[in-house]
């Protein structure tokens, strides 16, 4: 079979991940078949006996979303293959290739969750496209009988209600996560007697910042001297983050909040074996990769209280669900944490690949 794959607009984030994933795997199940991928040049292109890589220009997003369709039936017309199987790896099918079997990768849930946010406000204008924008454009490009992967039951669910998809045609691949040795690191020396947290954030509007804001604001009406104890690192600077570093200020808590801005791995193991937890105030995750790294480590976790976290944090005991309204519950926890020295047991680390089930779509 020819196979086309397409992966043109990935240029960052998640869909990164899912294609060197997804070409991880290639080789052990190619077999006899033949994978034409497109791909933006910016990508690996990892030698395979049977693939060829044809790359495409780099452009802006409304020319990709307008012209992709035209960019890609002209490549083909050069190659003079016509596919059996084309497999889109960013969300969108393709019109042009109505006649054949098409899988598409869905890795975008904003839209899948509730959320508001004002097109007019720069942090929040590309919030708001994805979504209400994104999943109007993403839609017309499906064709019939198109078959879906998502990464978890919960993506599922949503992903079947918001878009009227049959269940049938929607399948999950939760995506490879690397092992990580607990026994790695060590434990970091802040030089302070302070209670250190983590917050992995990009601080975007629905990973609700405020709620950390003022759930430290209230601990400083109760408890001031603990408060003035607490010092929550976020994972991206200041000037990436200007609202949420306004907004720290404006509160006067801003000696609790550290913006670390990007933190290299070694460190970053170092920081989960030292803290006191982790804060992950976001209501919107596919998977939430900083919860599965706490848990490895068997640290206390304080996470908002919605579906997909009490899917990956399932069976840990380690865990606080808190809604993100509830400011009082998260700083009494937060509080909670800074008094529990118990050892918890880590969540147990045993994924296997499901990288299978795409291939199997594929092959059928």
């Amino acid at each position: 079979m020819n196979i086309f794959v397409v992966a043109t607009t990935l240029q960052a984030g998640g869909g990164i991940t899912i294609y060197k994933q997804f070409l991880s795997h290639l080789s052990e199940h190619i077999g006899q078949n033949k994978y034409w991928i497109f791909v933006n040049p910016v990508l690996p292109q990892l030698a395979i006996e049977g693939v060829k890589y044809i790359s495409f220009p780099l452009q802006s997003k409304i020319k990709r979303t307008l012209f992709e369709d035209k960019l890609l039936k002209a490549e083909i017309t050069k190659l003079k293959v016509n596919p059996d199987v084309v497999v889109s790896l960013q969300n969108r099918g393709y019109k042009c290739f109505n006649t054949c079997k098409q899988l598409v990768y869905f890795h975008q849930s904003l839209p899948l969750y509730p959320g508001s946010y004002n097109p007019f406000k720069r942090s929040e204008r590309y919030l708001f496209n994805y979504k209400y924008i994104f999943p109007r454009l993403v839609k017309r490009t499906w064709v019939k009988n198109t078959q879906f992967i998502v990464q978890t039951p919960v993506v599922k669910k949503r992903f079947v209600s918001y878009f009227d998809i049959p269940m049938e045609h929607v399948h999950v691949c939760f995506p490879d996560i690397e092992k990580i040795d607990i026994a790695q690191g060590k434990i970091h020396d802040w030089g302070d007697k302070c209670f250190h947290f983590l917050c992995v954030s990009a601080c975007a509007k629905y990973q609700n910042g405020i709620t950390l804001i003022k759930a430290i604001e209230l601990l400083y009406k109760k408890n001031p001297d603990l408060a003035s104890k607490i010092r929550i690192h976020i994972t991206i600077a200041p000037h990436r983050a200007p609202v949420m570093y306004e907004l720290v200020q404006r509160y006067g808590v801003g000696d609790n909040f550290i913006f670390e801005g990007v933190i290299k791995h070694n460190l970053l193991m170092n920081y989960y074996k030292s803290i006191s937890a982790l804060l992950f105030p976001s209501s919107i995750e596919t998977v939430g990769l900083p919860l599965l790294e706490a848990a490895a480590f068997g640290k206390p976790i304080i996470v908002a209280d919605v579906d997909y976290a009490r899917y990956v944090l399932n069976g840990y005991e380690g865990v606080i669900y808190s809604n993100i309204k509830d400011y009082n519950a998260w700083a009494e926890a937060i509080k909670d944490a800074c008094n529990n020295k118990n050892r918890l047991r880590p969540l147990m680390q045993k994924r296997e690949s499901e990288w299978f089930t795409v291939f199997k779509l594929i092959q059928e």
